[in-house]
């Protein structure tokens, strides 16, 4: 039940319809520029907020912390979206999305014309949680995750057509996270007529790209810089793509000069996907559809040997309980695929769950390596592309990183 903060609370301010007091006792990561507020965190709360509501947040000593987004359903109880006392409301929405915009614009990703595809709003790295929005040459694919922003959806969509001067939209409300806020999974055309796939071209090679029915909103957008880099080192190397998918590493490779390029993923439609890819460019790529733990098992009884190794795997873990089963089943899977990596050769390592950082991450590289006898030097650290913006009091939007190590 709602509790008063006080016998006499002041009137809430236009637009908030709630005050929320903090507990004196624990680490409030909020007080030190985190936009997340767990529901165990919490002391009082002042009103009856519904889902999506903004309400205001103070410290236990009655300092104010900023306003945010009200769930009543999930863990994280409050996103802040600022630190001011401020509504979620038009001019507000207005004014992130063209610092956005601008911000897509400087690094020459914000037209079709400057490049295919590019992420343009990104949850809380743009200050609004739960909205992100990809650009596909002349499509706006468009993801409402909480419930704050599916209750603003309609003038988002307005705003974005008005601001990019796009105005095909895709609906891409299936990610999983929706289900913690109550809200349902779909996915729908909502302006425009589209035909699946959309070829998009990145760096030289045409990807298409599932808007309905890909990974993601279609590709893997963040991976975007790491295909070149990767690819830069494949000329007259046997390359080994591991959780292909489309095949993207594999076909950066080809591209540069490979001698032979094997991509190994349990999708058929994934696969599918990349040897029309192949195709289009006249590459030969060997497409194995197989769990790859399995393929690695019968590879390595083959003593089968490669120059260059990608590891893409999914996220393993979705919350901190499952953080040790994940970093064995990462440990098991490097330990296996660095025993195929030939002397001089090429692991590039990527992880894409926050719970783990790069420290971590080499960590585990290098136990993993001691282990299968492999000694390892570091090339290169690798990290998202820049339209995914790192927020320094943000761990969490730093997601992706990645290791690129030579066997001596």
């Amino acid at each position: 039940m709602p509790v008063d903060l006080s016998p006499n609370p002041p009137p809430l301010p236009s637009g908030i319809s709630g005050r929320v007091l903090l507990q004196q006792q624990g680490t409030h990561r909020s007080l030190q520029g985190h936009p997340w507020i767990y529901r165990s965190e919490l002391a009082q709360i002042e009103g009856d907020p519904a889902d999506g509501d903004c309400v205001e947040v103070k410290s236990a000593r009655g300092e104010r912390i900023g306003c945010g987004i009200w769930s009543g359903r999930s863990q994280i109880s409050i996103r802040l979206y600022s630190l001011r006392e401020e509504p979620l409301d038009g001019p507000l929405l207005s004014r992130r999305l063209d610092a956005a915009l601008a911000f897509r614009n400087a690094l020459g990703l914000l037209k079709p014309q400057d490049a295919d595809a590019a992420r343009l709003v990104w949850s809380e790295s743009d200050g609004l949680p739960g909205l992100v929005v990809d650009r596909y040459q002349d499509w706006l694919v468009v993801q409402f995750l909480t419930a704050g922003m599916e209750r603003r959806a309609e003038g988002i969509v307005s705003l974005l057509q008005e601001k990019t001067g796009l105005s095909r939209v895709i609906l891409r409300n299936d990610a999983p996270v929706r289900l913690q806020e109550n809200l349902p999974l779909e996915k729908k055309v909502l302006s425009g007529r589209y035909d699946d796939p959309l070829w998009i071209r990145q760096n030289g090679i045409c990807l298409p790209a599932r808007l309905l029915e890909g990974q993601k909103t279609g590709l893997y957008l963040d991976q975007r810089a790491n295909y070149s880099a990767v690819g830069a080192l494949a000329g007259g190397r046997r390359v080994l793509d591991l959780f292909c998918y489309q095949g993207a590493f594999a076909l950066f490779c080809s591209m540069a000069g490979a001698i032979s390029c094997t991509a190994v993923d349990q999708s058929d439609a994934a696969l599918q996907a990349g040897r029309a890819a192949a195709e289009k460019a006249g590459m030969a790529i060997d497409w194995v559809q197989e769990n790859v733990f399995d393929w690695l098992r019968r590879a390595l009884r083959a003593k089968e040997q490669y120059d260059l190794i990608t590891l893409d795997p999914p996220s393993f873990t979705k919350t901190k309980v499952q953080r040790a089963a994940a970093l064995r089943g990462y440990h098991e899977l490097h330990l296996r695929a660095l025993r195929l990596l030939a002397p001089g050769g090429v692991l590039a390592s990527f992880c894409c769950s926050h719970h783990f950082g790069l420290a971590e991450w080499k960590e585990m590289i290098g136990r993993a390596s001691w282990e299968a006898d492999v000694a390892l030097r570091l090339r290169k650290t690798l990290g998202q592309s820049s339209d995914h913006p790192i927020v320094l009091t943000i761990p969490e939007t730093e997601y992706l990183k990645g290791c690129l190590v030579e066997r001596r």
